[in-house]
């Protein structure tokens, strides 16, 4: 198990918990039946349970699927046995394999902007019939204040690396929300997308203090490197001084079979 990928979806999981679509979780909620179980793909650190729990009649069985067999372990404690398995998996292949259709509903966080196009079209075509709600994902690059002169390089070098292949294909990245959604209402599914944006002050530091050393860290070992080091010494001592601020934007997605007769209306 990777400690800094712990300790990092730890300190993400308050950004993601202040930012997610309350509306699109609850219109989940409403159509998850107590006999259905919960799909939750890439489940980590089981922060997507302990998020939309509290939302469904908390009866419901879950499947927690991940590769990481540490991460798995870790989280067994984490979790209500009885109603919570863990499968380890590898997703990039086994996604067919997964049961699906009625009586079953999926869910994922912070997870498909990892994804390929291909994964997605798969994903879409196996998973059309089941309710689906991704929260978190990823559309667009770090929006730093104050602005430095070499954000846009660094930006460049960071949408560089979430569009290469994390294990399931070349990512979509920032495209994957708005691809899966045009996939899912081509089946005839109720899709709809809500704005979930980060925006981070001096109360996350931990997770602004982690972006800064991966920007840093990655930048500085692609190829035609730039001076990622003088960016985040500026970053980290205006961190240090309360004045940086992040935003990060997101979106959460829902998506509704045709099978469900109640149309979810929002705002």
């Amino acid at each position: 198990m990777n400690e800094t990928l712990v300790r990092w979806l730890e300190a993400r999981e308050i950004a993601d918990t202040r930012s997610r679509s309350r509306e699109l979780a609850k219109a989940f909620a409403m159509v998850v039946k107590t006999t259905d179980q919960v799909i939750d793909l890439g489940c980590g650190t089981i922060a997507n349970f302990r998020y939309l729990d509290p939302f469904l009649s908390m009866n419901q069985n879950w499947i927690g699927v991940d590769h990481d067999s540490g991460m798995l372990r870790r989280s067994e404690a984490l979790v209500p046995r009885t109603r919570v398995q863990l499968w380890e998996m590898d997703l990039a292949f086994g996604i067919g394999s997964l049961p699906h259709g009625q009586g079953y509903a999926f869910t994922a966080s912070a997870f498909l902007d990892l994804v390929s196009l291909e994964w997605i079209n798969r994903f879409a075509d196996h998973c059309k019939e089941s309710p689906i709600l991704i929260a978190m994902s990823s559309v667009g690059q770090p929006e730093w204040s104050p602005t430095h002169a070499l954000d846009e390089p660094i930006r460049k070098k960071v949408e560089l690396h979430q569009t290469s292949d994390h294990g399931f294909g070349p990512s979509l990245g920032a495209n994957a929300a708005s691809y899966l959604a045009d996939r899912l209402s081509d089946y005839g599914c109720q899709v709809n997308l809500q704005e979930t944006h980060w925006e981070l002050d001096s109360q996350d530091h931990a997770l602004l203090s982690m972006m800064i050393d991966g920007i840093e860290r990655r930048v500085g070992t692609m190829h035609d490197p730039i001076d990622a080091q003088s960016w985040a010494i500026q970053r980290r001592d205006q961190l240090h001084h309360g004045e940086l601020r992040l935003v990060v934007r997101h979106l959460d997605l829902l998506s509704l079979p045709r099978s469900i007769p109640v149309l979810v209306e929002f705002d």
